[in-house]
């Protein structure tokens, strides 16, 4: 293929991938080594009251000529990420130097609950990642093995909760295991109480399974295609020299599978270390965090985009760090030709 036509097939694709992915990136990273706050002055405000007129001093954003607030930014370098990650042992303790806004930093629970957001987000990630690839191995191979006029059926239910969306998937979950839901009364019925809703340990039960019932489906129908592909001559010449299923399942279907194995693991660690949707709903935080949800925590709750940004950058540095094996691992496989 000629230079010029390589570059006009790839070219789009490579335009919207600066665009949407690195782009964002590149401002996520610039304004987490920054920090703006508004140029605060002191004003007299004159008041009238009953007993005549009153005056009091009051702080406001300085304006400018145009009527809009002054605002002074500062290269802050990796202060914010010391914070997010609680090492800015300044800012932890009361009593502490004054931030751009002249007010007094006093520590953030957010820089307590990075370890324990990122303990969580780990055990999550690891834990989930064998029931994925076992249960939708199992399916895959359950499903092949039945008659064609039924495999539609089957995939269609297995795919069921991959379809639904995440929150509505979450929200089932919550339904079905909160105090007065299906699951406790059946428990109830043969003397075991359990509050889902109201234990650390049961609510991270919880998101857990919501992990893998949601994903397991994306592990079934890609291994159920690669089962397709299975060479059916490699088959038939293990069962003439005698091998059993399950070695014919060892030596010729698993190695046959394992790039998708891989292909599906990159994909749910992604997923994975970025949980946000079950802990959003199930717990709102309460009980346990995710990385992800401390970002929308500082964010949303302390009004910090700053901040924000650089815990979306240590997720993403999060996630690379958990690919490198696997895309080594790929790489090296590759250049062997294997």
């Amino acid at each position: 293929m000629k230079t010029k036509s390589f570059l006009q097939f790839v070219g789009p694709s490579v335009a919207m991938m600066l665009l949407l992915l690195a782009a964002p990136l590149l401002l996520t990273f610039y304004l987490s080594v920054r920090n703006c706050a508004m140029e605060m002055e002191m004003v007299k405000i004159e008041e009238s009251t009953p007993f005549g007129k009153k005056e009091t001093l009051t702080q406001r954003a300085k304006l400018d000529a145009a009527g809009k607030a002054i605002q002074s930014c500062s290269f802050v370098g990796l202060d914010y990420y010391r914070k997010v990650l609680g090492l800015d042992a300044a800012a932890a303790q009361p009593g502490g130097p004054p931030d751009a806004a002249g007010t007094i930093a006093k520590g953030d629970k957010a820089d307590n609950e990075f370890l324990g957001a990122l303990r969580f987000t780990m055990i999550y990630t690891f834990v989930t990642l064998p029931f994925v690839l076992g249960i939708g191995f199992l399916l895959a191979l359950g499903v092949n093995g039945v008659s064609q006029n039924l495999k539609g059926a089957f995939i269609s239910a297995s795919l069921l909760p991959f379809i639904i969306t995440p929150v509505v998937a979450a929200l089932s979950i919550k339904w079905l295991f909160r105090d007065d839901g299906l699951v406790p009364y059946l428990l109830s019925q043969v003397g075991v109480q359990v509050f889902w809703m109201a234990q650390a340990w049961s609510a991270r039960l919880l998101i857990i399974l919501y992990g893998i019932w949601h994903v397991v489906p994306f592990a079934f129908i890609v291994l159920y295609a690669g089962l397709q592909s299975v060479p059916q001559d490699a088959l038939e010449a293990a069962t003439i020299d005698g091998a059993s299923r399950w070695q014919k399942l060892r030596y010729v279907t698993l190695p046959h599978l394992m790039p998708l194995i891989v292909f599906i693991t990159l994909i749910h660690l992604m997923d994975a270390y970025r949980v946000f949707e079950p802990v959003m709903v199930l717990t709102q935080g309460a009980f346990t965090t995710s990385v992800q949800y401390l970002t929308y925590h500082i964010l949303l709750q302390e009004s910090n985009p700053y901040k924000a940004s650089a815990a979306a950058v240590l997720t993403l540095i999060g996630i690379v760090v958990l690919l490198i094996p696997l895309l080594v691992k790929t790489y090296r496989e590759q250049k062997r030709g294997v």
